[in-house]
């Protein structure tokens, strides 16, 4: 299939993309760095620079005429000051649409949106956006949805929980509570009782491909939670990795509080949507990560 691709140079996409390479896929890149695209993928796949000319793309895109998108792109903060907002919609809202303007007249079968767990109340099983980041990520399905409805393509959201693993530019939580082992003074946390669910890169990968694989199975407007539908805290984490790895972690639990927006549960309940299960659970997703770092 012919598969074009945002955020290609991102956490996601560094692991997504040499598996649709492996896989046969043709793909495309929107990218706003094409060292870094050659660095990560060489030339084993088309690069279109990101650029200003709305025309030039919509060219670019229509020649290389997509079956699949993937969205990957986005502005992730938690924050939500003025300078915030306007890289938020920016990214998550304007470059959005400028997304499904190059591809609306193509001949796309679906289009894979990047959705986020902080979308929700996981208790009341409800939209419920707990960030200005989350919020945007809500209001963008709107907006796809109505490209789906005019120009008659599939919609899957895709909603990722708490990824870890792999190397990512951004430090992870994992990450903050592995580097305190060698942290001369404690690292301040929260107290540490977020009951969250830690899903592997390489399943969150499987995903995608399996959404790929069994496309014509989706249904137009479909959703898929992403996770492994078991809740740890992050002193559940902690006790593994201190297990794993044989050291002790130097956290103070509780030198900070929680924020206002906090989530504390979030754990996927519909994990066997088209037949997909993660299969790394989080003691062997731990010491499959600390053979990296």
């Amino acid at each position: 299939m012919n598969i074009l691709i945002t955020g290609s140079t991102g956490y996601f996409g560094r692991y997504l993309i040499p598996q649709l390479i492996e896989n046969n896929h043709n793909v495309l890149e929107i990218t706003r760095s094409l060292d870094k695209s050659f660095e990560l993928f060489a030339d084993s796949t088309e690069k279109l620079l990101l650029i200003n000319k709305q025309n030039e793309m919509i060219e670019a895109v229509e020649n290389f005429n997509p079956d699949i998108v993937i969205h990957l792109a986005a502005h992730l903060t938690s924050n939500d000051d003025y300078k915030s907002m306007l890289k938020l919609y920016d990214s998550n809202i304007l470059f959005l649409g400028k997304i499904l303007d190059m591809v609306k007249n193509c001949n796309l079968k679906l289009f894979i949106n990047t959705g986020t767990f902080a979308e929700y109340d996981h208790k009341k099983d409800c939209l419920d956006p707990k960030y200005l980041y989350s919020a945007t990520k809500t209001a963008s399905r709107s907006l796809i949805q109505y490209y789906s409805k005019v120009y008659c393509f599939k919609v899957c959201t895709m909603v990722p929980f708490t990824v870890y693993g792999g190397k990512d530019t951004q430090k992870k939580i994992i990450d903050i509570i592995y580097d305190s082992i060698n942290s001369k003074f404690p690292i301040n946390l929260s107290p540490g009782e977020q009951l969250l669910d830690f899903v592997h890169i390489d399943d969150v990968v499987d995903s995608f491909l399996t959404v790929i694989n069994q496309e014509s199975e989706i249904n137009r407007n479909y959703v898929m939670h992403i996770g492994t539908g078991v809740g740890h805290t992050l002193k559940d984490l902690a006790l593994l990795i201190e297990k794993h790895s044989e050291k002790k972690t130097n956290v103070n639990w509780g030198g900070i509080n929680y924020r206002k927006s906090d989530i504390m549960y979030a754990v996927a309940k519909d994990v066997n949507d088209l037949a997909w299960k993660a299969q790394i659970n989080l003691s062997d997703g731990i010491k499959k990560y600390l053979k990296n770092v």
